[in-house]
């Protein structure tokens, strides 16, 4: 609850301050709509390049991939880069044939005029003296002056004419054709500029924008911002188109260099790949090689064939010899067992007859004797089979010998065969790499010339302009609703600033809770603001009766004061003694502020002379109920405070106190009269006064101090002048603090709401 109302003390102040609002809204609009109205209007327009995708695109395809053969993979920044180079800039300059820039100067603006210049120029392009030089053009009629930027004339002369400049010959003639076409006045102020190319370049690259739209998509954006719609879209396109030709352009001059380098290098290449041919041919025939490896591998196996058969000889040669050993020995089958090395089967039959002749022999030995015609005739077997052996032993070795003999002959002819072959090998091998290098490179140089004439002839590019740029309607700049957006916050926030800065700045009381903060007396009652003249009789009957809860004393005397002056005390004053008059009381409204322009307005008696004849005069006054009897000073006294100080003053007050049961004194500003403390010892309450945007926040403390120096402890505020919604404390605010209906319908209690606020 407490937030709610510290809300609405807080909107108080800002509704009431509408008017101030509304004022710097309206100014601030106002500012906007001239900002917008002498802004130089900006057109944007795009146009998006799809770039070749080496990886997805057509160029991938088997189809198309040599032709953008000299081309590597993309990168999507470097083609932005090359589309805002000055490389590309310059050549479409010359596509759109850009030299003199012309602006046409209005009393606010100026305006450079593209396509609807209404001029052209004839000069010495080579000139540089007139490059990047601005002049003034004052057109009248077919007659035009020129001037420097000092506005000095420095030639005049008539359209189609040629004059002077700077030293150098030009003629400006009338555009015919668009004037023919539109009614143009070209009357008026005019500055020309022949820009270099470099100038133009920089001034162009200014209003180019190339971005990619993502850095994983490749589709650049290109964007042109200028102050001509037409010109905008114009650049755009023919840029795209320049991005476009340039890269077919770039692609065919390389491809038709290439190709020229390569058959250069063919023909180089087919004299030295004869001469390489014809070589390794004449050392193939000389050399008798057919094929070196298949040959070599023919040798070897052969050698292991001989090899095999010479080591099996040596094993015979071996068992032979042993053989021949062991029967010269003579002891065949007395003692020793015969050796079976030798592998003949003729030999292993006829010892296996001589074994069974010998078991023959010793059979017959065990019946007959020695000279046994049976004894004798196998002991003649047995030497005819030893001797057919012996001989035949003697017959294989010699054979053997001679076998081997020849095969050592074979395997020294076939070993000195392979003396040669590294060396062999090795100028075959250099022959042959030189012929395999210059045929590889004979053939990719072939390769290559067929591709290359593939590319020169195929004058296509996978970049494609996927969306043209177009004449912006709307210009891009000024944005109308941003401005007129940050304008009005602007405005509605200055008026703002102004409502609650004023209120800082000067200082004054609002409400209640700006009096609590400043000090530590309460606040008894709270009187709203009402129109001049106007009376709330119900607001002063909850005044009196708070002060009469609060005070029940039968008798009272209340001194009405406050900081200075014009913060309602005689008001107060006044209207409470009637107050109480009506409540059935007698008052006696002692008017001591001097310094009230309503002062010495017909009283009933005379401060003075009560005072200064006491005896006399007090007898007279009577009190009647229902009616305020009023006491004042006359206005011929000189100082009020020579009569409130007198030495009969408090038998006066003591007096008048004793005949009425309230006594109301009105008394000046305690800040600037003395007079309301000299009446504070005869007060029993003090009331001081605060009314709202009037009373100053540096003399609210003012009240703590009187209390404090003079000793008087009952003192309390009066809020004079608080805002319609407050309620009698002060403590509350709302629109709804009142028995009244409320209207029905939306509009009516916004209204009700908006009229009890503002106020």
């Amino acid at each position: 609850m407490k937030e709610m109302q510290r809300i609405k003390r807080i909107i108080i102040p800002l509704l009431k301050g509408l008017p101030i609002i509304a004022v710097t809204l309206i100014i601030s609009l106002f500012i906007a709509q001239k900002a917008i109205q002498y802004s130089v209007p900006m057109f944007q327009s795009m146009a998006k390049i799809k770039l070749d995708d080496r990886k997805y695109g057509m160029s991938g395809n088997n189809l198309y991939e040599d032709f953008d053969v000299f081309s590597s993979e993309n990168k999507i920044e470097t083609e932005a880069e090359i589309l805002k180079s000055p490389l590309l800039i310059g050549k479409t300059i010359d596509a759109m044939q850009l030299d003199v820039m012309v602006t046409r100067l209005g009393m606010i603006k100026e305006t450079v005029l593209f396509h609807d210049n209404p001029f052209l120029f004839e000069y010495d392009s080579e000139n540089s003296d007139l490059y990047n030089e601005k002049f003034l053009l004052i057109v009248n009629g077919n007659r035009f002056i020129i001037q420097d930027q000092e506005e000095q004339q420095i030639a005049a002369s008539n359209f189609g004419e040629a004059f002077s400049l700077l030293s150098e010959t030009i003629t400006i003639h009338r555009n015919l054709l668009l004037l023919n076409e539109k009614d143009i006045d070209i009357n008026g102020r005019y500055q020309f500029e022949i820009k270099s190319r470099d100038a133009w370049i920089n001034y162009l690259n200014g209003l180019l924008d190339v971005k990619a739209i993502d850095k994983e998509i490749p589709v650049l954006r290109v964007v042109v911002k200028s102050e001509n719609a037409q010109f905008s879209a114009d650049f755009a396109n023919k840029l795209c188109e320049v991005y476009v030709e340039d890269y077919i352009y770039t692609k065919s001059i390389a491809a038709t260099k290439t190709l020229s380098f390569i058959d250069e290098r063919m023909i180089d290449l087919r004299s030295v790949l004869a001469s390489s041919e014809n070589s390794l041919e004449q050392y193939k025939i000389d050399n008798k090689v057919v094929n070196t490896l298949q040959e070599t591998e023919t040798g070897l196996r052969e050698m292991s064939k001989l090899q095999l058969q010479l080591i099996n000889l040596e094993m015979e040669e071996e068992s032979i010899i042993e053989l021949d050993t062991y029967m010269a020995d003579g002891d065949y089958y007395e003692e020793t067992a015969i050796n079976f090395g030798f592998g003949d089967l003729v030999l292993t039959e006829l010892v296996k007859k001589l074994k069974l002749y010998t078991d023959q022999k010793r059979d017959l030995l065990m019946k007959y004797t020695l000279n046994d015609a049976r004894v004798i005739n196998v002991q003649e077997k047995i030497n005819d089979i030893e001797a057919y052996i012996k001989e035949a032993i003697h017959q294989n070795k010699i054979n053997i010998q001679t076998k081997r003999s020849e095969i050592e002959s074979s395997l020294s002819a076939m070993s000195s065969q392979f003396d040669n072959i590294p060396t062999r090998e090795k100028e075959m091998r250099v022959l042959e790499r030189e012929f395999q290098i210059n045929e590889s490179v004979y053939t990719f140089l072939a390769q290559k010339k067929l591709e290359a004439q593939i590319a020169s002839s195929a004058l296509m590019s996978f970049h494609r302009v996927i969306q043209p740029a177009t004449a912006s309607v709307d210009p891009v700049s000024p944005n109308k609703v941003l401005i007129t957006f940050v304008c009005g916050f602007m405005g509605l926030l200055a008026g703002i600033v102004i409502v609650f800065g004023g209120k800082l700045v000067r200082g004054k009381i609002l409400n209640k809770s700006d009096i609590e903060k400043l000090t530590a007396t309460p606040v008894i009652g709270v009187l709203t603001k009402a129109k001049k003249g106007q009376i709330k009789t119900n607001e002063f009957v909850t005044l009196a009766t708070a002060l009469s809860l609060q005070h029940s004393e039968n008798k009272q005397t209340i001194v009405v004061t406050s900081s200075t002056r014009a913060e309602g005390k005689t008001f107060i004053a006044k209207n409470l003694a009637e107050t109480y008059s009506q409540m059935g009381f007698t008052v006696a409204l002692l008017d001591i502020n001097f310094f009230n322009p309503s002062f010495n307005n017909g009283y009933d008696y005379l401060l003075e002379d009560l005072v200064k004849n006491n005896n006399g005069q007090l007898s007279t006054i009577t009190t009647v109920l229902n009616e305020v009897i009023t006491i004042g000073i006359s206005n011929k006294t000189e100082n009020a405070t020579l009569i409130l100080a007198h030495k009969q003053m408090a038998e006066t007050m003591a007096t008048i106190k004793s005949l009425f049961d309230y006594v109301i004194l009105d008394t000046p500003g305690a800040v600037i009269s003395i007079d309301a403390l000299c009446m504070l010892q005869y007060a029993d309450l003090c009331l001081y006064t605060i009314r709202t945007n009037v009373s100053k926040a540096q003399y609210i403390p003012n009240v703590d101090v009187i209390q404090e120096e003079f000793g008087f402890d009952n003192m309390q505020i009066i809020l004079n002048g608080a805002h319609k919604s407050t309620n009698y404390s002060g403590n509350f605010n709302g629109s709804q603090l009142h028995y009244s209906t409320a209207p029905k319908g939306i509009v009516q209690k916004l209204k009700y709401y908006i009229s009890t606020y503002s106020k």
